[in-house]
């Protein structure tokens, strides 16, 4: 496509247009989410472990996953409010702002590589792709390790016209700070380096292979760490057959949004049908081939690199730019699809989490006094909800792998006599307990509610996945007075 008519096209209808209305509603939604949006398990970790500090980081990160520098970033926000409040919205606004500033980049990349009109296209894709508004309010490292691979890629294109000390460190810089935001970086940092090398001078590719290169070494003190993570805190993804994961990621990334696996055969044909049709100026589908081949080697001998709504997300920038340089029509159906399941995920977005109602519904009886022992990964989130409400200290973790590592834990590695044994320890040193918290036909939540059946209690609540069940009004596990009408 000629320079004139990306130039044209940018002054209007698909371009500039079309990024005034998806950045007036991509922001927007962006806004409402971070604010309304009730947080989630994975939100409460992120706080829970940054409040600790860089050595409890470290310390906790060593029995969990993922690199530190999103953790480290948290904490430094958080240090205004040491405990739950309102301010942890912070950690969310700090994804608010990476993944608005894709925006100038991705328009950076298109006049660097003279497809204006791509750049301001896919600047437009990026702003109404369903997962990226997701990310951009959650208070996760997803936005900043997607916006730290672009700056890479766009100032890895900067060296390309200019070479200069300054552009050399940026792009060591973000390659360093991506990949110890989040393992996902990798193979996107890689095609980014195959992508852009091959179109440098001959004097300036060893240069700027070297900038890449200095960026991978930052990770090098941090190697030892990630390969002595434990691999059980990943296992969770085997509860899911592996065609059904990579089919549910391919469609994430062709369509940005959160689709069922039978989506990717059509997300894979879109893909290649923009690789084809498109031009050759914007090197993204080098970017996307080279990473797509890393991860299947990746998942290949770890089998835990292909994730649903994750594994897709450091590479929609380049999906953005594919589907732009492909034709504009490409890029107004992309971004009609998108605003049409928009529309459709906004209320479960929106919807409040059952942790969130089990702690607005306890936090009434308990303000009269009283503990919650809760099973499994319900503790850490109702501790952190209860303590919002000003309870807390309320919540007893249970079994304790739970609080070695609240992230994650395997029920598989649970013995049922030993969790059964530590169930009547944990219950007996709760003499103030009022309620217990588990999940049903889990070996925890079992071996918990036997227990507390055994103290007299009584389910007062149950869904597939909740049971609540109350201590006698008259006395808890240990003779402790309750009053009446509390429970």
């Amino acid at each position: 496509m000629p320079v004139a008519d990306e130039t044209a096209g940018a002054r209007g209808l698909p371009g500039r247009g079309l990024l005034a209305a998806a950045l007036a509603a991509g922001a927007a939604l962006r806004i409402l989410l971070v604010s309304a949006r009730p947080l989630w398990a994975d939100e409460v970790f992120t706080l829970e472990v940054a409040r600790r500090g860089p050595a409890g980081i470290l310390a906790a990160l060593r029995v969990d996953s993922g690199p530190p520098l999103h953790y480290l970033l948290a904490w430094l926000l958080l240090l205004p409010s040491p405990g739950p409040s309102g301010w942890d919205v912070v950690v969310r606004v700090a994804s608010l702002a990476a993944s608005l500033a894709h925006v100038p980049l991705l328009l950076s990349v298109g006049r660097r590589l003279g497809a204006a009109g791509a750049g301001t296209r896919a600047a437009a894709l990026w702003l109404l792709f369903p997962l990226s508004v997701s990310t951009a309010s959650e208070g996760r490292a997803y936005a900043l390790a997607s916006l730290l691979v672009l700056v890479a890629f766009e100032r890895g294109l900067a060296f390309r016209d200019g070479p200069g000390a300054g552009r050399g460190l940026a792009v060591a810089a973000s390659t360093g700070a991506a990949l110890l935001s989040h393992y996902l970086a990798g193979p996107a940092l890689l095609g980014v380096a195959c992508a852009v090398l091959p179109g440098a001078r001959r004097d300036r590719r060893l240069p700027l292979a070297g900038a890449y290169a200095a960026g991978a070494l930052a990770f090098l003190p941090w190697l030892p760490v990630a390969l002595s993570q434990p691999r059980a805190s990943m296992r969770w993804l085997l509860l899911r057959p592996e065609a059904e994961r990579v089919g549910e990621a391919l469609a994430n990334l062709a369509f940005g949004a959160s689709l069922p696996a039978i989506a990717g055969l059509a997300g894979g044909a879109l893909l290649a049908a923009a690789a084809l049709r498109g031009g050759r100026r914007v090197p993204s589908g080098t970017v996307l081939a080279v990473a797509a081949g890393s991860i299947a080697l990746l998942e290949a001998g770890t089998g835990s690199a292909v994730v649903p709504e994750r594994t897709a997300l450091v590479l929609l920038p380049f999906v953005a730019l594919l589907l732009a340089e492909a034709s504009a029509s490409a890029s107004l159906l992309s971004a009609g699809v998108s605003v049409v399941l928009l529309a459709l995920a906004l209320p479960a977005w929106l919807r409040t989490t059952p942790a969130r109602q089990l702690a607005e519904t306890l936090a009434v009886p308990l303000r009269g006094g009283g503990d919650v022992v809760a099973a499994g990964l319900w503790g850490p989130e109702l501790a952190y909800r209860l303590a919002r409400a000003g309870l807390p200290g309320r919540v007893v973790l249970f079994p304790g792998e739970v609080s070695r590592h609240p992230g994650w834990y395997d029920e598989r590695d649970l013995v049922p006599r030993e969790v059964a044994d530590e169930a009547r320890r944990v219950v007996g040193r709760t003499p103030a307990a009022r309620f217990a918290v588990l999940t049903p036909g889990s070996v925890a939540g079992d071996a918990l509610a036997e227990v507390v059946r055994s103290r007299g209690a009584e389910r007062v609540a149950a869904t597939p996945v909740l049971e609540v069940w109350a201590f006698p009004r008259g006395s808890g596990p240990a003779g402790r007075e309750v009053e009446e009408g509390e429970r």
